[in-house]
């Protein structure tokens, strides 16, 4: 299994199998399953994962951001 993103697409992909995609289909909104030639679950690709996510997956996403620009942690 690999897992990718796409940072400038705001794109998941979850490579599941190294085998060939046959077809794709969309699942629900922003979400597509890629499937074999024997209809086996190749990959799944989430648009908008953050977007979408962030308030379930990524609670602390503003704390830590804010903890990071108001003490200054990032040096030069």
């Amino acid at each position: 299994m690999k897992i990718t993103y796409d940072k400038q697409a705001d794109v998941l992909y979850i490579k599941i199998s190294d085998n060939k995609i046959a077809e794709s289909e969309e699942s629900e909104k922003n979400v597509v399953l890629d499937f074999d030639s024997e209809n086996n679950v190749v990959g799944i690709e989430i648009s908008y994962f953050v977007k979408k996510y962030k308030k379930e997956m990524f609670p602390v996403f503003k704390e830590v951001e804010k903890a990071v620009w108001e003490n200054d942690l990032i040096s030069a």
